[in-house]
């Protein structure tokens, strides 16, 4: 047996991921890391009496190359004789629809789809290929983000019917591996572009790393992960022990609150205490992307504050400080970023001209003109120029959405919401701000003077767009 396959082998048995006899079903993209794992599955399929199913996803994102990788992963299924399901959608029209990033639609399309043949197939289990040095970027990513122990831990090997058997093999060893058996497998472009956070980790921070610091680093990196995964399942098991003991759920109108008892919660170790409020909060929001360590702190320091006082948190979720309890509730009104879900217009800007903002007595003109010798880069407030090629999805005019985001200095990506705290800006006024978007990616804000670093004039612009905003003549 071949060293690596033997390597997932021993993975596979020790974590009892996938078991004798059972019917897998295995995400290919096309990618080296997937057609590695399709291939090693293969290798022990008699070996462990496994039933395959590939699934591959076009999120008609690349065009011909999209294409490409479909009929190649068509091709490789034919020629290991495993069963291929395609599917295909326009990503970039549910992402706007939905209100989501490419990125996070992409990865929910994907796992419905996973999830999909699963039922259809009477699979046990859900083989998806992140490998070391993906689980390297995901601790790097949630580390620099704030979200705690929790995201020290990474990806794990095992959610649910979800399975990551190549968690112990990194990216050299899939690429020496395929190399050797004469494998071929498709490079997929925008895994090279650094317009995106996870990419530039991988390019350029990782790199320099294990060039400089540590050839080790993302195996060390991996092993600290799950070091923090068993510390993380033994805090899990005893915060909710704990939890079953001070905490009250009660019904109020049409929302559920949970009442925290204070005085037992600040007798707590402060690691419980922290996994106990992550407990929560998941219960009522039936999900913690977005709960980040802040909000954590946030909600922890209510025990210690003053009665009355409250925060609001991610995911509709409000916190308030009473007597005896910290009571915890999702205001079923709100979206997840404390907006008003039936006072958020949107106006679409399909072409050049004036628009009146919503409730305002203020317009927006657009202008969209060819880049000339010697022109001047305006610098007032209200009037900004940007680079018209580089809007992707079609400008929109509207106030903040769950999922926002600016590209700020050196090409790195920042929430809107933290944008928002760093600039202190009032948490009563950032629910009105009007802002000009492209997707989930926010251009400009003009009240508090923000513009996004990605849409700036440079030496490479063709077209520009002229935005500004003033009061309307009566």
């Amino acid at each position: 047996m071949d060293e690596l396959v033997r390597k997932v082998y021993d993975t596979i048995k020790k974590s009892e991921m996938i078991c004798q006899g059972d019917s897998v079903i295995v995400g290919v993209s096309g990618g080296a890391d997937s057609v590695c794992l399709l291939s090693v599955l293969k290798n022990l399929q008699m070996s462990m009496d496994l039933k395959l199913t590939a699934v591959h996803i076009h999120h008609g994102l690349r065009g011909e190359a999209a294409d490409r990788d479909r009929d190649f992963v068509i091709q490789l299924c034919q020629t290991l004789h495993v069963p291929c399901e395609c599917f295909q959608t326009d990503i970039r029209e549910m992402a706007q629809a939905q209100h989501l990033s490419e990125e996070e639609a992409g990865r929910l399309f994907r796992y419905e789809c996973f999830e999909q043949v699963r039922q259809q197939k009477q699979a046990s289990k859900i083989a998806v290929a992140h490998h070391m040095d993906d689980q390297a970027e995901t601790v790097l990513l949630n580390l620099f983000r704030g979200s705690g122990l929790k995201g020290m831990a990474g990806i794990p090997a095992v959610r649910d019917v979800i399975v990551r058997p190549l968690l112990k093999i990194s990216r050299s060893d899939i690429e020496e591996y395929l190399k050797k058996h004469q494998i071929a497998y498709r490079n997929d472009a925008t895994n090279f572009e650094t317009e995106y956070t996870r990419n530039r980790i991988r390019l350029d921070i990782l790199p320099y790393v294990t060039e400089h610091i540590n050839p080790a680093a993302v195996s060390h990196i991996a092993e600290t992960a799950a070091i923090a995964a068993d510390i993380c399942r033994y805090i899990e098991k005893q915060a909710a022990a704990i939890g079953r003991t001070m905490i009250r759920q009660v019904s109020a109108d049409d929302y559920t609150v949970l009442e925290i008892d204070a005085a037992v919660f600040i007798n707590q170790d402060i690691a419980i205490q922290r996994e106990l409020l992550r407990q929560v909060m998941n219960r009522l929001a039936g999900g913690l992307k977005d709960i980040q360590a802040v909000h954590i702190e946030m909600f922890r320091e209510l025990f210690e504050g003053q009665v009355g006082r409250q925060v609001d948190l991610p995911y509709q979720l409000c916190a308030k400080r009473t007597y005896t309890t910290v009571n915890i509730f999702r205001n079923q009104t709100h979206t997840a970023d404390g907006i008003l879900a039936d006072e958020c217009p949107e106006i679409k800007l399909d072409e050049p001209g004036k628009y009146i903002l919503t409730g305002s007595k203020r317009e927006l003109c657009l202008k969209i003109f060819p880049v000339e010798k010697n022109l001047q880069i305006p610098k007032k407030m209200y009037t900004k120029w940007f680079d018209y090629d580089r809007i992707k999805n079609g400008l929109v005019l509207r106030q903040r959405r769950p999922g926002d985001y600016m590209m700020i200095g050196g090409g790195h990506k920042k929430a809107l919401r933290r944008i928002f705290m760093d600039d202190k800006v009032p948490q009563s006024d950032r629910e009105n701000l009007n802002m000009l978007t492209d997707g989930s990616h926010v251009l400009w804000i003009p009240d508090i003077g923000r513009l996004s670093e990605y849409y700036k004039i440079t030496g490479e612009t063709k077209l520009i767009l002229s935005a500004e905003l003033k009061e309307i003549e009566e």
